[in-house]
């Protein structure tokens, strides 16, 4: 089974006047073993000796740089691999603004992201995404599963997809994806390679949507 930790960076508004985020990300990490939970863990130790509190979340927007760098070098270490793929929401066809019960657009994103990940890694075997979405509703999450599973069981038999929805402060998975999303950001955003430096060659899966 392959498991495989999805995040998000950015918001799925257009006005951008209000404060809308310019670029939507999402991001996915996974690991050959399970050890990067112990990774995980020591690098909230370390935040903890400094802090004198354990915290529950790693998310690269809170954090220091130093916190940042030492995780980022964390996950290299733990040999995993990642990947995202983004858009500038400027560039968005009209037809996929509309419709946000269906999260249309969404679930595009996710599905093109994981179908690169089965072509390029060839993947046969049964994978587990584990979802870290913003979103509470049932039908958006419920119709997110279904177009994942009837899409990429296509390209898996005769293995399966099973998507899972995450809290992030349940998943220690999810604090990677949302390291990969930061990084990703800083460097689309404000030109800031620093983090994405870091885990660059461990990135297999680039690509970007609707480009100009």
């Amino acid at each position: 089974m392959l498991h495989v930790f999805v995040d998000e960076s950015g918001d799925q508004g257009f006005n951008f006047e209000k404060g809308a985020s310019r670029y939507f990300i999402i991001g996915f990490a996974f690991f050959p073993t399970t050890d990067y939970k112990n990774g995980v863990d020591a690098v909230k130790q370390q935040i903890a000796g400094y802090s004198g509190k354990v915290p529950k979340h790693l998310h690269f927007n809170k954090s220091s740089t130093k916190v940042r760098i030492e995780f980022l070098k964390t996950m290299v270490g733990k040999r995993g691999r990642f990947g995202y793929i983004y858009e500038d929401k400027g560039h968005i066809y009209e037809y996929l603004r509309e419709n946000p019960k269906i999260n249309y657009n969404y679930n595009q994103m996710v599905y093109y992201l994981i179908e690169n990940l089965i072509k390029k890694e060839r993947v046969q075997d049964n994978m587990t995404i584990y979802i870290s979405q913003r979103s509470s509703s049932k039908n958006i999450k419920k119709g997110l599963s279904r177009y994942l599973s009837s899409q990429a069981n296509r390209l898996l038999v005769p293995y399966q997809l099973y998507p899972r929805f995450v809290k992030p402060y349940n998943s220690r998975g999810a604090d990677c994806a949302d390291f990969v999303c930061g990084s990703v950001r800083r460097l689309i955003e404000k030109k800031d390679q620093q983090y994405y430096d870091i885990i660059k060659n461990n990135i297999i899966i680039e690509k970007e949507l609707f480009r100009r």
